[in-house]
């Protein structure tokens, strides 16, 4: 039942008196005590043979020690749950319920909290700071009253627990305690959500295309108003020559995309890979490969006879100038997004054939002044790099391949490459795309076989600039292919990710960090 106000007024004068009350000696049995429940019910706590042993534990929301050490608790409980009780008592009245609520929820406490706003139970302890621990046997008497401790040369809480646990005897010497005192509990504090709120959600951005039946190779980008734009392929099959780019568009708060719309035809020479980006001048630009040599064409033929073209936006992609062609350009093809380099350069990783080197891959890098594309590097072997700046400036490139992704590094810019070296990530020669987050994690999304399949579709995780990988994250995993990942972070902190599903349609998935920092990692 609800408190009444005799009981208030009684409450008031136990509170006036815990700060000088005795302390519960050591070998001592604590009495039953009535907490209130953050909901404001009454809890009698007189059960305490039904467990091998309790731990009181006095806290408040308002203190920074509290929070600091709250990891080790939960750490110390969650070892000892099925033993050992813990009970927080929150001593100060004027901590609401809901303020303890969410202290908890955002610490990940998961043991029972209660209200003292009488201070009845601070008194029958003798409590006077916060945290301060309180260890009782199934009698309830008193086994240990001190600070959590840690380590050999200061054994508190934690010790005494495993010496109780293990049939030993505890050692009495009370660790001092350190935090806040109750008299003076502070402020009201707001304490960081460790967990987060994650989010997830995915979604195809069209279901069918009258007159396209095959998608292909999307790319994604953040418009400076804040939109998101995917552009894709499409026709009657890859390397068609009805093939078009279509693009479609996520507005701001919106919860769905845009119908698409073909925005690039050029009949007798259709475009294929192409990127979409946002420019170091604030336009959207779509650089594109032509595909030219002789028609007609076998499905999936033809990439090498491209010539990369660029058209811009003023305004976040409705409307676009004429195209022009990239001078030198024949053989080239796009696939992955822009970085900016430590030296301020803006490059978009390429691959193809440069004359007396080969086919490889390089940046081609933008002169802000002349609107000039020009290339940068070269990187022999493999193909569709996506490029990572680390820390310290250098870049980290990673390849497609097969059986495994390759990776090439320049400490200069771009300007030179190491010979290409192969990682341990899998990958069957399909497309991949990395992401640095604002957070410094590098994302890496690809198809994890070496089989020659493209599924299933996979993130990577990486905390040290891509040297390694772990955290892995399966999207899709059903027959089919699943390929040609498209990766970004917006200003707004959520990652948007696009690929190929089974060559019908593009699937989007949008999440957060908080949703990539609690999936549980798969064994490689």
């Amino acid at each position: 039942m609800r408190r009444n106000p005799m009981g208030m007024l009684v409450g008031t004068l136990l509170l006036l008196a815990a700060s000088s009350a005795t302390a519960l000696e050591i070998g001592e049995q604590a009495p039953p005590v009535t907490f209130e429940t953050l909901d404001g019910f009454e809890r009698r706590q007189d059960n305490y043979d039904t467990r091998r042993g309790t731990v009181m534990l006095f806290l408040s929301s308002r203190c920074a020690t509290t929070e600091s050490l709250m990891a080790r608790i939960n750490a110390l409980h969650e070892a000892n749950r099925f033993d050992i009780l813990f009970i927080g008592v929150a001593v100060n009245p004027d901590e609401s319920g809901d303020a303890l609520r969410r202290f908890a929820t955002n610490l990940g406490a998961i043991f029972p909290i209660y209200r003292d706003v009488t201070g009845a139970v601070r008194a029958a302890f003798g409590a006077t700071t916060t945290p301060e621990f309180f260890l009782l046997d199934r009698d309830a008497t008193l086994l240990y009253h001190g600070g959590l401790g840690g380590g050999p040369d200061a054994p508190g809480l934690e010790q005494a627990v495993t010496q109780y646990l293990e049939g030993e005897a505890v050692e009495t010497t009370r660790t001092p305690v350190e935090g806040t005192a109750m008299d003076a509990p502070g402020p009201p504090r707001e304490v960081e959500n460790r967990y987060g709120l994650p989010l997830l959600r995915s979604q195809f951005i069209f279901q069918e295309i009258p007159g396209a039946a095959v998608h292909h190779c999307a790319t994604v980008a953040e418009a400076p108003n804040g939109d998101i734009l995917a552009l894709w392929y499409g026709g009657s099959y890859e390397s068609a020559e009805d093939q078009a780019l279509y693009m479609a568009r996520f507005e701001r708060g919106a919860a769905a995309w845009t119908p698409p719309e073909r925005v690039l035809v050029n009949h007798g020479q259709p475009p294929g890979n192409a990127v979409v980006f946002q420019g170091p001048d604030a336009r959207m630009y779509i650089i594109w490969g032509r595909m030219e040599g002789s028609w007609p064409k076998r499905r999936g033929s033809g990439w090498s006879d491209c010539r990369l073209l660029v058209r811009t936006s003023e305004d976040n992609g409705h409307r676009w100038s004429e195209d022009v062609e990239i001078e030198g350009s024949y053989g080239w093809l796009p696939r992955n997004t822009p970085v900016t380099l430590a030296d301020g350069t803006f490059a978009l990783p390429i691959s193809g054939n440069v004359e007396g080197k080969g086919s490889g891959s390089f940046l081609l890098v933008l002169d802000e002044e002349t609107g000039a594309w020009s290339r940068r590097g070269f990187i022999q072997g493999a193909s569709q790099p996506t490029v990572v700046v680390r820390d310290n400036g250098d870049l980290v490139c990673f390849l497609r391949s097969s059986p495994r992704t390759m990776k090439s590094v320049s400490t200069d810019h771009g300007h030179s490459w190491t010979r290409i070296e192969r990682t341990e990530l899998r990958n069957p020669g399909s497309g991949l795309d990395t992401v640095k987050l604002a957070s410094g994690r590098v994302l890496q999304v690809f198809t994890d076989t070496e089989t020659g399949s493209r599924y299933p579709l996979v993130i990577m995780q990486s905390d040290d600039d891509g040297d390694t990988w772990d955290n892995l994250i399966t999207l899709a995993t059903d027959w089919g292919e699943f390929s040609y990942p498209s990766i970004i972070q917006a200003d707004d902190g959520m990652i948007h990710l696009l690929y190929t599903y089974r060559r019908y349609s593009i699937m989007h998935t949008m999440f957060n960090e908080d949703w990539l920092a609690h999936q549980k990692a798969r064994p490689n």
